[in-house]
């Protein structure tokens, strides 16, 4: 049996988060394939933590170590992570950038020891990670905004093995702006379906 961690992180509400709808299908198909595998959300907005901005004011307080060790203990006895992200403003939202601050820790989820100079050593190598993204430009509009290759380049140095990343892109173009979520999905449905079964 799996155990698996979702995060929500999109700033949008449920019903208005393509990224939001798309792994919730994923996740259905998922549980086609696994039934008995435990599974566990997180809306990253709903804990205190979406609610800080680090600056200088708020630098000594905004990371705490209980929380810190909260999360990562979690990744630690996990074997699965699903996360749901959309580009804001050509990068991930605060709440997942807030989380990966808490959990990017020396000696906690990356090490130096033992490593060569200059390189780190993941240490969170239980975890398979499925991205599942969106983004309102095509994919090639804004190459120096690449947020999932932030995302997938930081979980790797953690020692996660991240699997291809589902990225919808263009959302807000022409093409989709006028689709609904049912719509999109329904375009992508073979490769959601396809990575679900294989993850």
């Amino acid at each position: 049996m799996n155990k698996v961690l979702v995060l929500y992180t999109s700033p949008l509400p449920e019903e208005k988060s393509i990224s939001t709808y798309i792994a919730n299908k994923f996740l259905e198909e998922y549980k086609k394939t696994n039934p008995n595998d435990f599974i566990e959300t997180l809306d990253l907005n709903n804990l205190s933590m979406a609610n800080k901005s680090l600056n200088k004011d708020s630098f000594s307080s905004f990371w705490n170590e209980e929380d810190s060790d909260k999360f990562i203990n979690q990744l630690k006895n996990i074997n699965k992570l699903i996360i749901s992200t959309a580009m804001i403003n050509f990068n991930i939202p605060v709440t997942l950038k807030n989380y990966l601050d808490h959990i990017c820790v020396a000696n906690k989820t990356f090490s130096y020891k033992y490593s060569k100079k200059g390189d780190a050593i993941g240490l969170l190598t239980n975890v398979k990670v499925q991205i599942i993204a969106t983004q309102g430009a095509p994919e090639d509009w804004y190459t120096w905004g690449l947020f999932t290759k932030y995302l997938e380049g930081t979980l790797n140095f953690l020692g996660m093995s991240v699997n291809k990343t589902i990225l919808i892109s263009g959302v807000k173009t022409s093409n989709y702006i006028q689709k609904t979520k049912e719509e999109i999905f329904e375009e992508f449905k073979n490769t959601i379906e396809n990575q679900a079964k294989k993850f």
